[in-house]
């Protein structure tokens, strides 16, 4: 059955196949019948959705006090067919709706809106806090039509979209660009990089010469992938000494003799043995470290939409630091041209994705209030939220659209009031102590009742994501499903599939078996690695699984501490 049907190996480890086959096992059932094609595809596929639309409702009745986002990307199937994801974001994780075959349809901001009223009317428009999805022209037009529709909702753009841009600023520059002169090194920089990765990977003899002397392979990353140069350059800077031991080899000698390769090979050494290129690498990689950390830490399911602000407030000191450093310059009082262009960016792209929610969001965590905190680092001193002009003008921006009726309205302010300066209830010594440790949701919930406008707000508004990153990992699944083998399949039967594989992969993952038992991290990976119980530390893996299928291995591993390395790095890799 395995090998006649081309299924693979790692379907063994499912256990729905382990529990069908010990049932088949364990039970007479004379006359059974297997369910034939025809059923499978139509009648099955019906009651298997309306199942799994069931089992979806404990997690679709925490909507109404947490609050969802819809989150949305664009994609193209096998058949070149345009097709729009929408999924619903939650603290019980994100949840497959549905997805829309655009053929023939121009995908204008009104379009867009309409599909997006669709989704929200059918989940609940008052259970709705945002709808996520990237900054591109029509998307911003529809979030604006949905805001004027629904004036509690807001458009907010993918942090993680962004975050990208803002690389692809510093590492792909175009001439007409204002950036361009102080980013050029890098642009020649990574071309050099790339040169380098394209010729072992493209010619066979430079890249057995490479496998002889390193344990890792170089990777291809697709030009879609979130921070593809940094994850590139990444590899070639860790296998640094490996390729080193390439161009010395005595067969590279041989190598380049070869007729029309002999100038190219001298280019490659000459780049491999010059120091001053690795200096540079380290550099480039060091300053980009925090943009690619927070890039990492947003592009995930959980919730950081309240986190966002100072996330970009610490990652852009984070940067400054390492480039004053490393030009040797006072951190106060210096100027550095390159960081001013790299400022620049940043903030610009901050412009253009910050909302007034992600400043609501963030007044309402405790920690920001905190003396500790608010101390900060090497004798600069944070501002807390309230005494920020722009979060607070933001903030009684969100006030506005939330609370319509004058009186919640000033009953709102009063209990924010009492919470920023610390008065009543908040003034007491163990509320204010557990400002600073205790997670915020959870703060919220044992010391908001004397504010109990906020407190609602705080349920929804810190228990949302930041990016629609789901919607992009969804993509895997619907790819996995509607394959080349499977490119006749119908839109709305791939739709139903792709509902019940993803949905019912959510409910799995919420099961204690799935951490930990004989079928734990079933769905992970396939094929590419035989995880078993001496591989560690899946956890992230198994939440983000199809970031290993956009990364493309030059070959196989068959070293199991090779692949616990890798699974490692690939876990923690952007998509």
């Amino acid at each position: 059955m395995f090998y006649a049907s081309g299924l693979s190996f790692n379907f063994a480890n499912s256990p729905y196949f382990k529990k069908y086959s010990k049932f088949l096992a364990e039970n007479s059932i004379p006359g059974y019948i297997p369910p034939s094609y025809n059923r499978l595809r139509s009648t099955l596929l019906a009651q298997e959705k309306t199942h799994i639309d069931r089992k979806l409702q404990p997690i679709k009745g925490t909507w109404k006090k947490k609050g969802l986002s819809i989150c949305s990307d664009g994609w193209s199937d096998t058949k070149r067919r345009p097709l729009i994801n929408i999924m619903a974001s939650s603290s019980g994780g994100p949840m497959f709706l549905n997805s829309i075959n655009s053929s023939g349809i121009v995908k204008d901001g009104e379009y867009i809106a309409n599909l997006f009223i669709e989704a929200i009317e059918n989940v609940g428009s008052n259970n709705v806090v945002q709808v996520i999805t990237d900054n591109a022209s029509n998307m911003k037009l529809a979030g604006t039509i949905v805001e004027q529709k629904y004036p509690h909702i807001f458009w907010t753009p993918c942090v993680v979209h962004c975050l990208n841009l803002a690389l692809k600023s510093m590492c792909q520059p175009s001439e007409k660009s204002p950036h361009f002169t102080n980013c050029k090194w890098i642009l020649e920089l990574l071309s050099e990089v790339s040169n380098l990765k394209n010729f072992v990977v493209n010619h066979d003899m430079a890249h057995a010469l490479f496998q002889k002397h390193s344990d890792l392979c170089l990777l291809k990353v697709g030009e879609t992938r979130f921070a593809s140069h940094i994850i590139m350059t990444t590899r070639i800077r860790k296998v640094k000494s490996s390729l080193e031991k390439m161009v010395m080899d005595d067969e590279w000698k041989n190598y380049k003799g070869d007729k029309g390769i002999e100038a190219k090979t001298r280019e490659i050494k000459s780049f491999i043995m010059n120091d001053e290129k690795w200096d540079s690498i380290d550099y480039f990689l060091k300053f980009t470290e925090p943009i690619v950390d927070m890039l990492r830490s947003a592009d995930i399911d959980g919730p950081k939409l309240h986190l966002i602000y100072d996330m970009w407030d610490s990652m852009i000191e984070k940067v400054k630091k390492v480039i004053f450093e490393h030009e040797g310059k006072d951190l106060i009082s210096g100027q550095s041209n390159f960081f001013d262009t790299i400022h620049d960016i940043l903030v610009a792209r901050w412009n253009k994705s910050n909302t007034p929610l992600h400043c609501m969001a963030h007044s309402l965590v405790p920690k920001y209030y905190h003396e500790s905190w608010l101390e900060g680092e090497n004798g600069i001193r944070k501002l807390a939220p309230n005494e920020d002009s722009e979060i607070s003008l933001n903030r009684v921006k969100c006030f506005q659209r939330y609370f319509k009726n004058s009186n919640e309205m000033k009953q709102a302010s009063l209990e924010y009031g009492s919470f920023c300066s610390g008065n009543g209830y908040f003034s007491e010594p163990h509320v204010i102590d557990a400002m600073m440790y205790e997670d915020s949701l959870s703060w919220w919930a044992n010391h908001g009742v004397s504010a109990p406008l906020l407190q609602q707000l705080a349920y929804k508004l810190l228990t949302q994501p930041a990016s629609s990153s789901c919607c992009e990992r969804n993509w895997s699944t619907y790819s996995l499903i509607h394959n080349i083998k499977r490119n006749k399949l119908a839109t709305s039967r791939a739709e139903d599939l792709v509902f019940v594989h993803y949905n019912l992969r959510l409910l799995s993952r919420k099961k204690e078996k799935y951490i930990n038992g004989p079928s734990k991290y079933w769905d992970v990976g396939g094929d590419r690695f035989d995880i078993d119980e001496t591989t560690n530390d899946l956890t992230e893996l198994s939440i983000d699984d199809p970031q290993i299928e956009g990364v493309i291995f030059e070959e196989e591993f068959e070293d199991l501490e090779e692949v616990e390395e890798d699974v490692e790095e690939i876990a923690n890799l952007i998509k």
